[in-house]
């Protein structure tokens, strides 16, 4: 199989887990807040769209931005699991603003794996 459709299903998967467990636990009876919820949903899913784009462009390694997918795939279902379902933590009120925040540490994540497979390649590149 190609790294790249290899990334793409994994993203794909990935992907897929945050805005699952989070419509999970959500009231979708309240119509008013229906756009604000699909938002969120939308930034959960954010980051494995930051890697297609990535494995799209050809700016970046392949291998990079697997190894990134499954660094931030990783890290985002077992943190959304442990938030969803508490095997070793306590329900908590904040629990909600916590999953916003997985978002943003995989985009970390994948920002600086990209980056430092991008400077990897680039010294490969100039040591030939």
């Amino acid at each position: 199989m190609k790294i790249k459709n290899l990334t793409y299903a994994l993203s794909a998967a990935f992907g897929l887990i945050g805005p699952a467990l989070f419509l999970r636990n959500i009231n979708l009876s309240d119509w008013g807040m229906l756009i604000v919820e699909l938002g969120f949903s939308l930034w959960l899913l954010s980051p494995f769209v930051l890697i297609a784009l990535a494995v799209r462009s050809d700016r970046f390694s392949a291998i990079g931005a697997l190894i990134a997918t499954i660094l931030a795939g990783l890290f985002g279902a077992w943190f959304y699991t442990e938030l969803t379902f508490h095997f070793y933590t306590r329900s908590d009120a904040q629990d909600a603003i916590a999953m916003l925040f997985v978002a943003a540490y995989q985009h970390a994540i994948i920002l600086l794996t990209l980056g430092l497979a991008s400077i990897v390649g680039w010294l490969q590149t100039r040591r030939k």
